[in-house]
C-alpha cells in the first residue's frame, strides 16, 4: 500500500510536466501567424490603391494627344477654285484668314490692301500671312513651331495658305467670299471655333 502512493505521485507530475510543453507552442504560434498575415494583406492592399490612383489623377488620354492639323499642307488640290485664287491673288485668301483669326476687327479688304501693299514694296508678304499662321497655331492648339511656320510661308506661300483656309472651314467658318466675321453663325462668332472639333471639310467652295 505503502510503496503503491509514491509512484502514483511521481506519475502525476509527469503527466503535468508533459503536457505544458506541447501548450506553449499552440499558443505561440496563433499570437505570431496573424501578425505575418496581416503585414502581407496590408502590403498588398497599400500598393493598390497606388496603382488605381495613377488613373484616376493622370492626365486625360485627349491632352496628351499631338495637335496636328484637319489636312496636310499639300491637299490644296482638293480646293481648286481656293487655289486658284490663291496662286494669282493670295492677298484675297489671307484677307479672308486674317478677319476671322482677328475675329472682324478689319473687313477682309484691309487685310488684302495690307498684304497687296507690302508685297508691291518689300515682296514680304509671306512673313505678314506667317505671323498670321503663328497666331492661329495658338488659338486652335496646332503646332506651334515658329520657324517652321515662317519657312512654310517662305517656300510655299499659297499652299500654307490655303491649309490655313481649310483649317478654320474645319472648324466651322463659312468662307465664301463676302460672308466675312458679321454674317458667321452666332456659334462661331461667341467660340471662334475654338470648342468646335476640326473636321475634313466634305465640299468646299467658295
Amino acid at each position: 500500500m505503502n510503496s503503491s502512493v509514491p509512484n502514483e505521485k511521481e506519475k502525476a507530475p509527469q503527466t503535468t510536466t508533459g503536457q505544458a510543453p506541447m501548450a506553449l507552442p499552440a499558443d505561440s504560434q496563433p499570437a505570431t501567424n496573424p501578425p505575418l498575415a496581416s503585414d502581407s494583406d496590408s502590403s498588398k492592399g497599400a500598393g493598390a490603391p497606388q496603382q488605381s490612383g495613377q488613373y484616376v489623377v493622370g492626365v486625360p488620354p485627349q491632352q496628351g494627344e499631338i495637335p496636328t492639323w484637319s489636312t496636310g499642307l499639300f491637299e490644296c488640290f482638293d480646293d481648286l477654285p481656293t487655289l486658284v485664287i490663291t496662286a494669282f491673288a493670295p492677298c484675297v485668301t489671307y484677307g479672308q484668314i486674317a478677319e476671322m483669326i482677328d475675329r472682324g476687327q478689319q473687313t477682309c479688304f484691309v487685310y488684302a490692301a495690307l498684304y497687296a501693299g507690302i508685297m508691291y514694296l518689300t515682296g514680304c508678304g509671306c512673313l505678314l500671312s506667317a505671323y498670321y499662321r503663328i497666331k492661329m497655331t495658338q488659338i486652335y492648339n496646332l503646332p506651334n513651331d515658329p520657324i517652321i511656320n515662317i519657312l512654310v510661308h517662305l517656300i510655299c506661300e499659297p499652299c500654307a495658305l490655303c491649309q490655313e483656309y481649310r483649317e478654320l472651314q474645319a472648324h466651322g467658318f463659312n468662307m465664301q467670299l463676302g460672308v466675312g466675321w458679321r454674317n458667321q453663325s452666332p456659334e462661331i462668332q461667341q467660340s471662334g471655333g475654338v470648342m468646335v472639333p476640326p473636321t475634313v471639310p466634305g465640299g468646299m467652295s467658295r
